[in-house]
C-alpha cells in the first residue's frame, strides 16, 4: 500500500475524529471556564485517572493549576456550535458562562455543563509539562451520565444521540453505524 509522508505539525489527525468535550474549570462563584478539546483519555482504572493536554497560555491552563480541579463534559451532536465556539474563543475574550450554564459539580466546586448528557469531576492527581501544552492528569471523584444515552454495561447509545466527533477546525463527524467485530480463527 502506498504512503504518503504528513507534516508533522499535522501528526495528530492521523489520529482524529475523537470525541470531543467541554472542559470546565475554575471554581463557582469565583471564576468559571469551558473550553473545548478533544485530546482528552481514561488512563488508568486504580485510581479512576483521565488525562487531558491543555494548551500553556490558556486561561484554562491557569484555572486548572489555581483551583486543581475541573469537570470533562459531554455535549450531544446538535450543541455542536456551543461546543466550537467556547473552543475557539479565549475565555480572557468573552465569558463563556453566557454559551453554556455552568452549575456546581456535585463532589466539587468545579463548574459543570448544566444539561451535559454526561460528566466527570476530577481533582488534579499530576500533570506533565511539553513545550507547548500540559497534560493535566485529574483522579475522577464522580462520574455521571444520562441512562437514556449511556448505560454502564455496553457504553454510549450513538444511534439515537451521537457524540460529537472533531475531525479539525470547523469539522466534526457523527457515527452512523454500529458494527460488532468477529474474532478471526487462529490459523
Amino acid at each position: 500500500m502506498d504512503m504518503e509522508k504528513v507534516d508533522l505539525d499535522k501528526f495528530y489527525l492521523i489520529l482524529h475524529p475523537r470525541p470531543a468535550y467541554v472542559i470546565g474549570s475554575g471554581k463557582i462563584g469565583e471564576k468559571v471556564n469551558f473550553m473545548a478539546a478533544s485530546w482528552v483519555t481514561p488512563m488508568g482504572e486504580e485510581p479512576p485517572l483521565v488525562c487531558v493536554a491543555i494548551g500553556k497560555g490558556s486561561l484554562t491552563n491557569e484555572l486548572i493549576r489555581e483551583y486543581r480541579q475541573f469537570s470533562v463534559n459531554v455535549l450531544p451532536i446538535d450543541r455542536v456550535n456551543e461546543l466550537y465556539t467556547v473552543g475557539s474563543v479565549s475565555g480572557r475574550e468573552m465569558d463563556k458562562a453566557k454559551i453554556l450554564k455552568a452549575v456546581e459539580g456535585d463532589e466539587l466546586t468545579v463548574p459543570i455543563v448544566e444539561d451535559a448528557i454526561a460528566v466527570l469531576e476530577c481533582e488534579l492527581w499530576d500533570k506533565v509539562e511539553s513545550n507547548d501544552v500540559t497534560l493535566f492528569i485529574g483522579q475522577v471523584v464522580n462520574a455521571k451520565a444520562n441512562p437514556k444515552y449511556f448505560n454502564q454495561k455496553t457504553g454510549w447509545n450513538i444511534r439515537d444521540n451521537p457524540i460529537p466527533l472533531h475531525n479539525w477546525g470547523r469539522g466534526f463527524h457523527k457515527v452512523g453505524q454500529f458494527i460488532m467485530a468477529k474474532t478471526l480463527e487462529k490459523t
